[in-house]
């Protein structure tokens, strides 16, 4: 694909990724919201998610499908940016295509099959008895054994999707398609899919993906990186240089108006007539 082609694919499809964006976001940020477990005296860490999963089901099962769907988005996010990247020389080796696409498949279904499973040993364990104390606690990791073939795809999805999130904003900072802050917040929101921290994993998840959609639209506040419009590997212009471009222009009314133009060559000074005083001399 020459550089045109590519400039013209990105231009295509930056509304899709970008309108993707904003739902992975969106979703992965209401999708924290809706599941809140209850505390319960006297009753441990694992029975009393139980119990709460047992009484709001379908709000755990909504959580899930949210989360399920947030990452097939990432899908689509995650390859818009990585062929961009790919296209400027950023270093991201061929077989990540395969992990963009498969990585987030694989968390959205071991995320819904895992919330099926839990659904259905919350209903068990809360129909049945002891609940509270260490017996309570026993029965209830008894029945939330997990298979490990689910395990071993909830870890696989999790742990590649918090890859993505981590090495493809670095390659695409390195390249200049993303600003220092973004290539960090985006590593940031990787290790917090797999640290998950109540109340700020999707909100800095949402935050960046947000962030994401509004530059590949090109509504970034100052403007986009050069990289953006040549399709070549160049550096993110720096604050000092953004602000000796703006000064530039503010003195110059015709770089207002069109930042390419060239200023314009002052006008010659007219030479200046001899004088009737140095003419008589001359005479």
């Amino acid at each position: 694909m020459t550089r045109d082609e590519q400039l013209a694919w990105e231009a295509r499809w930056s509304r899709p990724a970008a309108i993707a964006a904003f739902a992975a976001g969106l979703m992965l940020l209401v999708s924290a919201m809706i599941f809140f477990p209850k505390d319960r005296d006297g009753i441990q860490r694992g029975p009393d998610l139980l119990l709460s999963i047992d009484d709001q089901s379908g709000a755990y099962l909504a959580s899930a499908i949210l989360t399920a769907l947030g990452a097939l988005l990432l899908a689509i996010v995650f390859l818009y940016l990585f062929r961009a990247t790919e296209a400027r020389g950023g270093g991201v080796p061929r077989w990540f295509l395969y992990l963009v696409i498969g990585a987030p498949v694989i968390f959205a279904l071991s995320a819904m099959v895992y919330a099926v499973q839990a659904v259905d040993v919350a209903d068990e364990f809360a129909s049945g008895r002891p609940i509270r104390g260490e017996a309570g606690d026993d029965r209830a990791r008894d029945l939330s054994d997990i298979s490990g073939v689910l395990l071993a795809l909830q870890t696989a999805g999790t742990v590649g999707v918090a890859f993505l999130f981590v090495m493809l904003p670095l390659r695409a900072r390195r390249v200049g398609l993303l600003t220092p802050f973004m290539g960090i917040l985006g590593a940031i929101a990787g290790a917090l899919v797999v640290f998950q921290l109540a109340g700020i994993s999707a909100v800095v998840q949402a935050f960046w993906l947000g962030a994401l959609g509004a530059l590949f639209l090109g509504r970034w506040p100052g403007g986009r990186g050069p990289a953006w419009e040549t399709g070549e590997a160049e550096p993110w212009p720096s604050a000092a240089r953004r602000r000796g471009e703006l000064a530039e222009r503010s003195r110059d009314p015709a770089q207002q108006l069109d930042p390419t133009a060239t200023p314009p060559e002052p006008d010659e000074i007219p030479e200046r007539p001899a004088s009737r005083k140095r003419r008589r001399k001359k005479r």
